[in-house]
């Protein structure tokens, strides 16, 4: 981005010929003697959660259970933060809908819109949830968005839709605005490859190759746009990788990975970066990188300062999570009253640079809110009861918010649901990829609310023969393709019941020792020329999240929804707690 005068560019030359080295730093003439900070606000990956939500945190004194986020918290960032500075920008990294199915299937991304009104958000772009519904899904939201989010900007740079498509408004492929006297730059990517084989676009969408696409814009741009920021649902690891691939961007603002960056680990919680990664372009810039987690659990403050010639000098900002410190309780293995959770809950935000802030409740969210919440507060019903909490984390020892621990195991959420859907039926193991079920579950009354949170895509489950040998290749393709970007791909992470494995993270192969869970409680090692009644999903029998072994079998019967099939077992049972030594991931390594 950084272009130089004729003049400049001859000396250049010369200096590299005389030095027999390469240079990228070139700079355009000074757009002013003194430096300046470019502030942006974001969130992503908010999955229609318009409410907050529980998270548990390691304390001195114990664990606790306090509420995080939400609208009314947001807002009164947002509001807090353009009262000192009118300049900044407030961008969602995609993926606003769908998640949190009792809203998204009662309203369709309306109140989520709603949400982005009262943030005044300024860009948006699509995440590969946005096409879960096709072309009427994403008409349907950009719609809302119109309506009760009129300020927001929709930037595609890189989705093309048939001309026939339903989608009659792609949004804008860059978009430059004027950002304290300085001309500010805009591109947004998605993510193909999980698009594609997690989602079910229109036909005729197609997807351009992010780095190739976004250096012509940024080229383009570069007479025009002092600085370029790239809006990405593509995942912490490939905006990593990207960023030095990328002649002219300043700024990744990420989602996808539900990345929690920033300074949570001293302070009770796991993070899995530093909040902002610092990287180098490939014109040898600084370049800003950042992620705000998930749900609205948090919302990101960037602050990066750039000299006269509008190159990047400092990456900085936080991560901002605020609690709502009276619902504060123990958790239910800690010895703390409910009195002294609410106390450390209240002393989190005034630790040294604590990324902690006491939520502060705002009367117009709150207002603009209730319709939609007064609906679904009729929803609410209890169906069924949770022996224990069920950790919802896919790929082995990955922190599980729930118990505050990691979790070695895969998803105990997915297995305990499996053995409900396994139930009755015949067949031998249920086998699904661990992205449909999407949230923790926690130990006592169990909701219709909890039942769509957890199941929020209504898979039909359907009945298949494999033989043996198929399974063992239908486990080791899904992993291989899981591994190769675990950041992005946990969500095929193979789960269920009726059998268990061990796994390795690397290499060819790496799943191992598979064993088949029999009626009588008894393991048996899968045997490879004998045909078994498998009950999958439609949604991975289409080839999805890996599977692509899959696609094109036959079913021979369909069992139901799981919704369905849980809320029928619920009526005369709770959910089964199963004991320690069964395990769908038996063993892990890391090589």
């Amino acid at each position: 981005m950084k272009n130089s005068s004729r003049y400049a560019m001859l000396s250049l030359l010369i200096i590299t010929a005389l030095s027999g080295c390469s240079s990228h730093s070139d700079k355009k003439p000074p757009l002013s003697d003194e430096n300046f900070e470019l502030e942006i606000l974001h969130v992503n990956d908010l999955h229609s959660y318009t409410d907050p939500v529980s998270i548990g945190i390691n304390t001195p004194k114990g664990m606790i259970k306090v509420d995080v986020g939400g609208a009314e918290a947001l807002k009164s960032v947002v509001e807090e933060r353009k009262r000192q500075n009118p300049d900044l920008i407030v961008i969602s990294a995609g993926d606003q809908i769908t998640g949190n199915a009792l809203n998204y299937d009662t309203f369709h991304g309306e109140s989520d819109s709603v949400l982005h009104g009262l943030l005044h958000t300024d860009y948006y772009m699509l995440g590969n949830h946005e096409f879960d519904h096709g072309g009427n899904g994403i008409e349907t939201f950009m719609n809302f968005m119109k309506h009760y989010s009129p300020q927001s900007l929709m930037i595609n740079s890189d989705m093309t839709a048939a001309p026939d498509s339903k989608v009659t408004d792609r949004g804008l492929s860059s978009h430059i605005r004027k950002v304290s006297g300085k001309n500010v730059a805009f591109y947004a990517v998605t993510n193909e490859s999980k698009i594609v084989r997690s989602s079910s676009p229109e036909e005729g969408m197609s997807f351009k190759k992010t780095v190739p696409t976004i250096n012509e814009l940024t080229s383009e741009n570069a007479d025009r746009a002092d600085i370029h920021i790239l809006i990405t649902h593509q995942g912490i690891t490939s905006d990593k990788t990207n960023a030095s691939l990328l002649n002219d961007v300043d700024i990744i603002i990420g989602g996808d990975s539900h990345t929690l960056c920033g300074n949570f680990s001293d302070k009770g919680i796991s993070v899995d970066c530093p909040y902002p990664i610092t990287a180098t372009n490939a014109s040898g810039h600084k370049i800003c990188i950042v992620q705000a987690y998930e749900y609205g659990k948090v919302i990101g403050d960037l602050k990066v300062t750039f000299d006269g010639h509008g190159n990047v000098l400092q990456c900085g900002g936080t991560p901002v999570m605020p609690l709502w410190t009276d619902t504060a309780e123990p958790h239910k293995n800690s010895t703390l009253s409910k009195e002294e959770a609410v106390e450390e809950a209240g002393r989190l935000p005034n630790l040294p640079e604590s990324p902690y802030i006491s939520a502060s409740k705002n009367n117009e969210a709150t207002a603009t809110l209730k319709s939609y919440r007064d609906v679904l507060e009729t929803r609410k019903k209890v169906i069924g009861r949770s022996p224990r909490d069920f950790c919802n984390t896919r790929y082995p020892y990955a922190y599980c918010n729930i118990k505050g621990k990691s979790n070695p195991y895969g998803s105990e959420t997915c297995q305990t649901l499996g053995k409900v859907i396994l139930e009755n039926t015949g067949a031998d193991i249920y086998l699904v990829n661990s992205g449909m079920y999407r949230t923790d579950i926690s130990k006592g009354d169990f909701t219709e609310e909890d039942l769509l949170n957890v199941t929020p895509f209504g898979n039909d489950v359907v009945e298949i023969t494999m033989s043996g040998k198929d399974i063992y290749e239908v486990l080791n393709d899904t992993m291989e393709f899981v591994n190769e970007d675990l950041q992005s791909r946990s969500g095929g992470v193979p789960c269920g019941y009726g059998f268990s494995y061990s796994l390795r993270g690397k290499g060819k192969n790496p799943v191992s020792d598979i064993s088949i869970l029999t009626r009588e409680g008894r393991e048996e090692s899968l045997e490879m020329n004998r045909n078994y009644r498998v009950l999958v999903t439609t949604y991975i029998l289409k080839g999805k999240d890996g599977y692509s072994l899959l696609k094109g079998k036959k079913p021979l019967k369909n069992i139901g929804s799981d919704a369905d099939i849980i809320r029928s077992y619920l009526r005369d049972h709770a959910l089964p707690d199963i004991p320690e030594n069964i395990r769908t991931i038996r063993s892990f390594s890391a090589e």
